[in-house]
């Protein structure tokens, strides 16, 4: 690990999605080991991997490569895309044992939280998944960005933003389709805390029309425990069913916001199912004990975009990276706009494991996928009723 990450590794969690101390917090950790005061974050360089898959075969499972890009800033997703350079995603691939060419099974993309693939979480939901006769592609989005999971916090999500989860969860999808045992017209994304916000992003159609125009739309979305405090701006649609789970004591999450956030998704075409759990906290199916954390979060202010992808607090344009600069400088922006909306955080909320919640979750999402993606026994059920 070089000098400049050494310093990073002085850096504290911020936020969910922005992070840092600011300018001067950050020119006291350089000048403490003597570093020139600089306006790069030196991320992690992309690891080599195989050759990516764009066709998936019969029988394809286990880890899977794709072509994805990086887009880094919503600005150039929107504006520059066919500049960006293509690099290669990796997800893992569970086929339920009924999965075959001759009766396609439903699929389901999985994106974990900020912290990364979380120990009892995401292979435990592929298997809830699988036991439904759904496939499930757990997507990673920090390792094909040389963010490993024992690096800090604040640096592994300075490596991927958002805007990087939403490409790889469409390309995913695009990639899931050509599968011959999984049926492309019925993939579903769900997700965990910063994973859950993403899945509401996907909402938004000018993605998929970007990056992959002639893949189906997703079936189907789950956001479990996903702040709201950020929106794309105005809100859009695909239209496909949406289903959200939250705590009233994770303090991390405002259920007023997400009210109202979800309120305005219903307004425009959304068919929204929410659920909010009395007494529970956050990522309570994790295997870590249910505990009040000083883990800070986003309060009190509204972080949006404006129609060319500029992001804005409370309405007004934030500092970014100029255009081509690259994603060093990207980050860089990214950890300093802390410094100018320090009064939007909030720190403490319960997180950890709640048996009595996880299970009431997942009854809710059992019945969720039995009805939009059509998983044995829905069919008839739908003509039922």
């Amino acid at each position: 690990m070089n000098i400049m990450k050494k310093a990073l590794l002085c850096v504290s969690v911020a936020a969910v999605a922005l992070v840092g101390y600011g300018v001067n917090f950050m020119q006291t950790q350089y000048a403490g080991i003597g570093l020139p005061w600089t306006d790069e974050v030196d991320l992690p360089a992309f690891p080599s991997y195989p050759e990516p898959q764009s066709v998936l075969k019969d029988g394809d499972e286990g880890l899977i490569y794709f072509a994805t890009k990086s887009p880094y800033d919503m600005t150039v997703l929107l504006g520059d895309y066919e500049q960006i350079p293509t690099m290669t995603g990796r997800g893992t691939l569970r086929m339920p044992e009924s999965a075959s060419a001759e009766q396609p099974v439903p699929a389901m993309i999985l994106l974990h939280g900020s912290g990364g693939i979380a120990p009892g979480r995401e292979e435990r939901y592929a298997k809830f998944y699988n036991d439904l006769g759904i496939a499930v592609f757990i997507l990673d989005y920090y390792d094909p960005r040389g963010a490993e999971l024992d690096m800090p916090y604040t640096y592994k999500v300075l490596s991927t933003t958002e805007i990087d989860i939403i490409h790889d969860s469409i390309k995913a999808l695009e990639l899931l389709g050509t599968h011959p045992a999984i049926d492309g017209t019925r993939i579903g994304v769900t997700g965990y805390s910063y994973g859950g916000m993403v899945v509401r992003y996907l909402q938004d159609p000018r993605f998929k029309a970007i990056v992959a125009p002639n893949a189906p739309e997703f079936a189907a979305h789950i956001d479990t425990y996903g702040p709201c405090h950020q929106t794309m701006g105005e809100i859009k649609t695909n239209g496909a069913p949406y289903l959200s789970l939250r705590g009233d004591e994770d303090a991390s999450i405002s259920v007023e916001v997400c009210d109202a956030v979800e309120a305005k998704m219903a307004a425009a075409g959304t068919p929204v199912e929410r659920h909010v759990f009395a007494g529970a906290g956050h990522a309570w199916e994790v295997d870590r004990p249910r505990v009040m954390g000083d883990h800070p979060y986003v309060t009190g202010c509204s972080f949006s975009y404006d129609a060319a992808g500029v992001p804005t607090v409370d309405g007004a344009a934030v500092r970014m990276a100029k255009p081509g600069e690259g994603r060093n400088r990207q980050a860089f922006a990214r950890g300093m706009l802390m410094s100018d909306v320090r009064h939007c955080l909030g720190s403490g909320y319960i997180v950890g494991r709640d048996d009595d919640t996880d299970q009431k979750a997942k009854a809710i999402i059992t019945d969720f996928v039995q009805r939009t993606l059509l998983v044995k026994g829905s069919v008839e059920a739908l003509a039922e009723g």
